[in-house]
């Protein structure tokens, strides 16, 4: 049933798609107590990311391939991969209807698959695209999340851009639950048209990666450097 699910969701939200992919580098200095730090503090992370956007709907992906020198807090592993799979059918469309010029422009049916050797994650819920001034994507999608490690829990996400010049803007998101919080937000600049190359297709900046878990009250923030090409 899953499968059909994913399945369905996909076909409908490529249908006469833009897609936009990129793979970013990032390194920064994981010193804390969490599952996502590294025993020696030092961790590099490669990241693909894609988003494509369709007639009936849209989908976002990731894969990170991460590299701890001495080995993760928690594993001990060097290399762990992790990826998250995100792909959402508008209900405003399939109802025949224009996105709307109030606040909520656009329904959505939202589910999510995240995964990584030892953990899994199937979410189920609704989204929303938002009218924010001077944002260019702001999106909210509540989900039930169902989950091999830890409880089933209900998930809030917040995706959004902001343009804040002509080569300069911040993106990034926010994952809250009721047992943490996971937000990471890039500030970048655009390096491309310095360089040679065509607008938009490399950037550097800064991630800042933030993460707090109530249970333990651990929490982990790091500021990381990063390069990102796009095609």
């Amino acid at each position: 049933m899953k499968r059909l699910l994913f399945s369905t969701l996909l076909f409908t939200a490529y249908l006469n798609a833009f897609s936009t992919t990129n793979v970013q580098y990032l390194y920064g200095h994981f010193a804390g107590p969490t599952f996502l730090d590294s025993r020696s503090g030092n961790k590099q992370t490669l990241t693909l990311e894609h988003f494509s956007k369709g007639d009936y709907g849209d989908v976002y992906t990731f894969v990170d391939s991460t590299y701890a020198p001495q080995g993760l807090q928690f594993t001990g592993d060097k290399n762990e991969f992790y990826g998250e799979f995100s792909p959402r059918v508008s209900l405003t469309k399939l109802a025949g209807l224009a996105p709307s010029e109030g606040i909520i422009k656009e329904w959505y049916i939202a589910s999510q698959y995240n995964g990584s050797s030892q953990y899994h994650a199937w979410l189920y819920g609704a989204g929303v695209d938002l009218a924010i001034p001077k944002f260019s994507l702001f999106s909210l999608n509540v989900y039930r999340k169902i989950q091999n490690i830890n409880d089933d829990t209900y998930q809030l996400s917040a995706n959004y851009s902001l343009p804040l010049s002509e080569r300069c803007h911040f993106e990034g998101f926010v994952d809250w639950t009721g047992r943490d919080l996971l937000s990471q937000n890039q500030l970048l600049f655009d390096l491309a048209p310095t360089v040679g190359m065509t607008k938009n297709h490399l950037e550097i900046g800064t991630e800042w990666h933030h993460y707090e878990e109530n249970i333990h009250h651990t929490l982990n923030n790091v500021l990381q450097g990063m390069v990102k090409y796009r095609w």
